[in-house]
């Protein structure tokens, strides 16, 4: 059985605004992924510069221990 026009096109209606529902949700979900990777990557930067400034100043620390060991 085929629904009236009226039904038809309230049918096709409700699945357009569902069809536009999931690509808002879809493009939401990609803005956050992309601004939460950017801050993913802005976090590892700035522990890698961390980590290497604290390696070399624990190396310059040491460098006196070890020449006071020596003489």
């Amino acid at each position: 059985m085929v629904p009236d026009p009226y039904t038809l096109e309230k049918m096709a209606f409700a699945h357009r605004q569902q069809l536009q529902r999931e690509a808002e949700h879809e493009r939401l979900l990609g803005a956050l992924t992309g601004h939460s990777s950017h801050w993913m990557r802005y976090v590892a930067a700035r522990l890698g510069t961390f980590l290497i400034a604290l390696g070399t100043r624990l190396r310059q620390l040491e460098q006196p221990r070890k020449q006071m060991a020596v003489d």
